[in-house]
């Protein structure tokens, strides 16, 4: 395989400017094309070894296959930053996206949580109808960071109606409406499935 390499590095061979300082003479040197690709793309290994070391996700472990993934991970996110810095020169604001910026916005898409990040300002303070709550479908039934809270007594939004109110003091702590759980009857499952 060694002797492969060697003929495709020798049997191309481009022509390259030569800058004599003492002379100042220019010649043109044969140079193989593999080292001009190399010369021509060598930035981005340094642009990623750079923005690697800024940022980096390396995490001690005594188990070898965690820090070979956390590696390959924090590669992965800077190729991919690196490209999208490529494709997109800049943003809505006319800045370019930083590497932080970028890899936030990669975990908060990853998890799912971009619209759930609480919003800075004042509470409202108009109380909304808890009776039959509106939560919208994609946070119903999301399948994440659904759990019981104990809370105060209210109607449970599955199975509670005019006519046979039924309370409950469990809350879900994702899409804020009472739900019933206790051994005879369980609504948090079903609520939380299509």
């Amino acid at each position: 395989m060694g002797d492969q390499i060697k003929k495709y590095y020798f049997a191309n061979l481009e022509k390259m400017s030569s800058d004599e300082h003492m002379n100042e003479d220019v010649q043109d040197i044969a140079c193989p094309r593999l080292v001009l690709e190399y010369n021509k793309h060598m930035g981005y290994v340094d642009k990623l070894d750079m923005l690697k070391s800024i940022y980096e996700l390396d995490r001690k472990s005594k188990k070898w296959w965690l820090r070979i993934f956390w590696y390959l991970l924090d590669i992965s996110l800077v190729n991919a930053y690196i490209i999208f810095e490529n494709r997109n020169t800049t943003t809505k604001s006319g800045k370019c996206m930083t590497l932080k910026d970028f890899k936030l916005a990669v975990c908060l898409g990853l998890i799912g949580a971009d619209e759930n990040i609480p919003k800075k300002g004042r509470i409202s303070s108009v109380q909304q109808n808890t009776f039959k709550a509106n939560v919208p479908q994609e946070i119903r039934y999301d399948s994440c960071a659904h759990m019981p809270i104990d809370g105060s007594s209210r109607r449970c939004a599955y199975c509670s109606s005019t006519s046979s109110p039924h309370r409950t003091k469990w809350i879900c702590s994702r899409c804020n409406v009472g739900l019933c759980l206790n051994a005879n009857k369980n609504c948090f499952l079903p609520y939380h499935r299509r």
